[in-house]
């Protein structure tokens, strides 16, 4: 998940309103979708064969990628936290900026 500073400084700060709406969006966003993680699954696995470039790389790997990212065995208090430790450690994370750099080098590179 990339949820960088300058995101939540747009929306007023960590105290504001409006971050804590966006958080709690982000919760019952996760927790519907874990809800419906076997539909969302089965139709995933239908797009193995799909000539998908991520998902051709590694097609025995994909569900099972996707799957784990819903994270079914913990409880959905459980599930909550662990999202927000996701968020709450997005924001301080170096690696999404540099992500984000060398995709701007390599598209300037490409044109």
């Amino acid at each position: 998940m990339k949820v960088c500073k300058e995101m939540i400084d747009g929306m007023g700060g960590t105290q504001s309103d409006n971050y804590h709406r966006f958080r709690s969006y982000c919760y019952t966003a996760y927790i519907t979708l874990r809800k419906s993680a076997n539909l969302i699954l089965n139709l995933f696995a239908l797009m193995v064969d799909a000539n998908i470039p991520d998902i051709r790389l590694e097609p025995d790997k994909a569900v099972f990628k996707v799957k784990e990212r819903f994270y079914l065995e913990l409880s959905e208090e459980q599930a909550i936290t662990h999202f927000k430790n996701l968020i709450d450690g997005s924001m301080n994370s170096v690696l999404p900026v540099l992500m984000d750099r060398v995709h701007g080098i390599a598209q300037r590179w490409r044109k």
